[in-house]
C-alpha cells in the first residue's frame, strides 16, 4: 500500500543555383514576411514557410497535403471540390511578384511558377554601379599610413551594419532541449484502430528517448492530451517542451499514410514535416523509416539503435497487447500475455514482444501475483530471450533489474541491470523511477533522489513520480520536504485523491495528528478501503487501540485480494504488538513486499529486536 498505489501537385522544389544556401533562403523568407508591402496574413506566412521548407528538403508538394498541413482541412478534404489552396497559392504568387518589383536588392529570388506549388530559388548577383568617367582633380595623398587605417575603419563599419542587418533578419531557431510526442491521430474512421496510432506514438517516443541530450516527455504525460484540441503553446508550457511532435495514421483504400510534423511550441514555427506511405500492413516499416529523419530534425548527428522491420501480423499483435498496458487488472494482463504469445509464435525472434512479455510478468509479480517468485522467473526468462535477439533492449533490462532486486532480492545485480536500462534509454521515466526505488530500499537516498527527480521531470503530468519522490524524503526522515513534495503533487493533480493520504503520512510523522486525520478523511470519503490502513496506523499510534483493532480485523480478512501484510505489520508495530508485527512481516517477505523494510519510519520500534536483523539479512538488505 505504501508504494503500490502508484506503483494533385508539382515536383519537389529545385534551385536554379545549386549552391543556394538554405539558411540564406530562410532569412529571405523572414525579410519577405516582415516587409510592409507583403500584407501576409498568418496563414499566408505559414504557407510560404511550408512550401520553402518542403523545397529545401527536396520533398514533393501536393495540393491535398497543403490543405491538411497548412490550412487544417479535414481528412476528407477534396481539392477538386474546394479550390481554396489554389486561390491562396495564386495570392501568394502575386504578393511575391509585388515584393520583388519593389525590392531589387533582395539577394535571393523565390518564385512559384504557374502550374506548380514548388518554389524555385535563384541567387541574384549584386547590382554593379557604373559611373561615367569624369576628369578627376589631382589627388591629394593623405599622410603615410592613413589610407590603410581609413580603409579598415570603413570596412569595420560596413561589417557592423551587415551583422546587425543579418541578426535582425535571421529567424530565432534555438536548440531544442525538450520535446513531447503527442498521441497520433487515428484518421482511419474506425476507433478500433486507436491502438495503431498509439503504437506509432510510443515507438517514436521510445526512439527519441535513446538520445541522451534531448529531454523527452514520458508517454503517460503526453497521453493526457489525447483527444484534446489543445494549443501547442499551452502544451509546451505544461510539460516544459521546446517542440511538439504531432502525427496521424490514415488508410486510403489499401494504402497506409503515416504523417508526422514538428513545430516549435513557443511560436508555432514549423520545423519539419514528412509523409510516409505504404501498404496497409507496413506500419512497422513506416515507423522505422520515420524515426531517423525526425531525430535528425531535432538533434542532428544523434544515432539510435535501428530495429529490423517486424513481421506485420506479429507487430499488430504486439500493438494490441500494448493497448492493455496500464489497465492494472488481471483480465487485462491475461489478454496482453495471450497477444504477446501469439506474436512470438508468429515470429519466434521478435525481441520487442519478448521484452513486452517480460514487462507484463514483472508488473504482475509486483502487483497481482499470489506467487511473485514464479512470475519473476517468467519475466526473467522472457527478458533474457529478448536480449538474445536484441542486446540493446532497455525494456528487457528494466524488467530484469526489477525482478532481480525487488522480488529475487539480488539488489546489486538488479541495480546493475537497471543502470544498463537507463544507459540504453536515458530519457525513460520508468527506468529512472525504478532505479530510484531500488536505491531507496537500500537507504541510498542521496543517489535515489536524482533518479526519482529525473523521473518526475520526464513525467510531469502524472502524480505517481512526484509522490514517489516525496516518499523518498519521507523514508529519509525529511518530513518537511516530504510534505512539500506531496503538497505540490496534490496541487498539480487535485483529481488524484490518494495523494491526500501521503500528505497525512507526513503530518503524522511530524506529530500533527489533527491535520493527518483530516487528510485521511478526505481519502475515506472517496475510497474507504484505501484510507483504512492510514487511519488504522494513526489510531494505533495515538492510543486509540480499540478503533485501530477494529480496522485491523477488516484489513486481515479483505474481500478479493490477499491482505497487504506489510501494512498490517506496521499497524501492529504501532500498537506495540511485536509478535504479531513479525508474523505479518514474515508473510510480507514471502510475498516479496519488503521494499521499505530497511527504511520505513513506522517500523522503527522493531529495529532493536533480533528478529528484525534476521529479517533484514534474509531480504539481503543488511
Amino acid at each position: 500500500m505504501w508504494y503500490n498505489l502508484f506503483i494533385v501537385g508539382g515536383p519537389a522544389g529545385i534551385s536554379r543555383d545549386s549552391s543556394v544556401d538554405a539558411e540564406a533562403v530562410r532569412r529571405q523568407v523572414d525579410s519577405i514576411l516582415a516587409s510592409p508591402g507583403f500584407g501576409a496574413t498568418e496563414r499566408r506566412g505559414r504557407l510560404l514557410r511550408y512550401l520553402v521548407e518542403k523545397a529545401l528538403a527536396g520533398e514533393p508538394v501536393k495540393e491535398y497535403g497543403i490543405g491538411v498541413d497548412v490550412f487544417d482541412k479535414p481528412i476528407d478534404y477534396d481539392p477538386r471540390l474546394d479550390p481554396s489552396v489554389r486561390v491562396e497559392i495564386g495570392r501568394l504568387r502575386a504578393r511575391l511578384s509585388d515584393y520583388y518589383s519593389m525590392t531589387a536588392s533582395a539577394p535571393i529570388l523565390i518564385e512559384i511558377s504557374k502550374g506548380s506549388y514548388a518554389p524555385v530559388f535563384e541567387t541574384k548577383p549584386p547590382v554593379a554601379l557604373v559611373a561615367e568617367p569624369v576628369q578627376q582633380p589631382r589627388e591629394i595623398q593623405p599622410p603615410h599610413g592613413q589610407v590603410s587605417r581609413w580603409m579598415m575603419a570603413a570596412f569595420a563599419g560596413v561589417l557592423l551594419l551587415a551583422t546587425i542587418w543579418l541578426w535582425r533578419l535571421a529567424p530565432s531557431h534555438g536548440r531544442i532541449e525538450s520535446i513531447v510526442v503527442l498521441p497520433f491521430a487515428n484518421l482511419t474512421g474506425d476507433s478500433r484502430n486507436d491502438y495503431l496510432a498509439d503504437g506509432a506514438t510510443e515507438q517514436l517516443t521510445d526512439a527519441l528517448s535513446q538520445v541522451s541530450t534531448l529531454r523527452v516527455v514520458a508517454r503517460t504525460s503526453a497521453f493526457q492530451f489525447k483527444g484534446k484540441n489543445a494549443d501547442i503553446r499551452e502544451i509546451g508550457r505544461k510539460v516544459n517542451a521546446d517542440a511538439v511532435i504531432e502525427g496521424s495514421i490514415l488508410r486510403i483504400d489499401q494504402k497506409l499514410r503515416l504523417t508526422v510534423q514538428i513545430n516549435r511550441s513557443r511560436d508555432g514555427y514549423h520545423i519539419f514535416s514528412r509523409v510516409f506511405e505504404g501498404s496497409a500492413t507496413e506500419l512497422g516499416r513506416l515507423e522505422n523509416e520515420m524515426t531517423a529523419p525526425v531525430i535528425s530534425a531535432v538533434r542532428p548527428g544523434a544515432a539510435v539503435a535501428k530495429k529490423p522491420n517486424p513481421d506485420p501480423r506479429a507487430y499488430d499483435l504486439f500493438l494490441k497487447a500494448r493497448a492493455y498496458r496500464g489497465d492494472g487488472t488481471r483480465a487485462a494482463s491475461d489478454q496482453a500475455i495471450a497477444y504477446l504469445h501469439q506474436a512470438i509464435e508468429r515470429d519466434p525472434r521478435y525481441a520487442d514482444a519478448y521484452a513486452a512479455l517480460a514487462g507484463v510478468y514483472s508488473a504482475d509479480a509486483l502487483n497481482l501475483a499470489s506467487d511473485p517468485i514464479d512470475y519473476a522467473n517468467q519475466a526473467k526468462a522472457a527478458a533474457e530471450k529478448a536480449l538474445d535477439f536484441d542486446p540493446q533492449s532497455s525494456a528487457a533490462y528494466a524488467a530484469l533489474g526489477s525482478m532481480d532486486s525487488l522480488v529475487l532480492l539480488d539488489w546489486k545485480r538488479g541495480e546493475q541491470e537497471l543502470r544498463k536500462a537507463v544507459a540504453l534509454m536515458p530519457q525513460s521515466a520508468f527506468a529512472h523511477g525504478r532505479l530510484g526505488l531500488v536505491l531507496s530500499a537500500q537507504g541510498r537516498f542521496s543517489e535515489a533522489i536524482p533518479e526519482l527527480q529525473k523521473a518526475a521531470d520526464l513525467d510531469p503530468l502524472v502524480a505517481a513520480p512526484a509522490v514517489s519522490l516525496g516518499l523518498v524524503y519521507f523514508m529519509s526522515r525529511n518530513y518537511d520536504e516530504a510534505l512539500r513534495r506531496f503538497t505540490e503533487a496534490r496541487d498539480l493533480h487535485p483529481e488524484v485523491v490518494i495523494v491526500h493520504a501521503y500528505i497525512g503520512l507526513a503530518y503524522e510523522a511530524k506529530g500533527q495528528v489533527d491535520q493527518a486525520m483530516q487528510e485521511y478523511k478526505i481519502v475515506e470519503a472517496k475510497s474507504p478501503d484505501a484510507a483504512r490502513v492510514f487511519t488504522a496506523h494513526l489510531l494505533a499510534a495515538t492510543g486509540a487501540r480499540a478503533e485501530a483493532m477494529a480496522l485491523l480485523k477488516r484489513m486481515e480478512q479483505p474481500t478479493g485480494e490477499p491482505p497487504n501484510a506489510f501494512d498490517i505489520a506496521a499497524v501492529y508495530a504501532a500498537l506495540g504488538d511485536k509478535d504479531s508485527a513479525f508474523q505479518w512481516l514474515d508473510q510480507a517477505y514471502q510475498r516479496r513486499i519488503v521494499w521499505f523494510l530497511k527504511v520505513h519510519p513506522f517500523l522503527d520500534s522493531l529495529r532493536g529486536d533480533p528478529r528484525f536483523g534476521s529479517l533484514l539479512r534474509k531480504a539481503a538488505l543488511e
